[in-house]
């Protein structure tokens, strides 16, 4: 596979990081705008489209950690804090992590279908709790299609004060 391939490792875990997290968007059909390549000045790799107003989400894909363990800790940077902190609505962290290093077993084909041998935990990076240096991702968040109910939730929240 190495013949035809025209992204290095980190360019092919960050393309198949944004295909894992869509591909769980889609399951919830919900629709995400991907941010263009180079137009990530505000640090989100895309909008997730809820019909009352948008949340942005920052993906990233490792084979660093193991998908079991109880969380994963992903340095930030000091511009991406500053502008999840701008935000009016929610800003998502999501680690899709991979237990296999080699591409060729991140995916595995067989006569019932494909799965892809990855899953995804989130945090939310802004508001309370809003990171510093380092973004702690609890293991017990793991990024399913539930996950964008209370999402949706989160940014209504933003619009819709809750009753006391």
């Amino acid at each position: 596979m190495d013949s035809i391939a025209t992204l290095d490792l980190n360019a092919a875990k960050g393309r198949f990081g944004v295909a894992y997290a869509k591909s769980i968007f889609s399951q919830a059909a919900v629709g995400f705008n991907e941010t263009a390549p180079d137009e990530d000045a505000i640090a989100v790799d895309g909008s997730l489209e809820f019909a009352i107003a948008a949340a942005r989400v920052q993906i990233k894909c490792s084979a660093q950690f193991k998908i079991s363990g109880k969380s994963a800790t992903w340095d930030s940077e000091l511009h991406w804090r500053d502008s999840w902190k701008t935000s009016a609505v929610p800003v998502y962290f999501v680690l899709v992590i991979l237990d296999y290093k080699d591409p060729v077993d991140w995916v595995q084909h067989h006569d019932k279908g494909t799965n892809q041998r990855a899953a995804a935990f989130w945090v939310r990076v802004n508001g309370a709790g809003a990171p510093t240096d380092k973004i702690l991702v609890p293991k017990t968040q793991r990024l399913t299609a539930a996950t964008l109910e209370l999402w949706e939730r989160e940014v209504k929240s933003c619009f819709i004060p809750t009753m006391p």
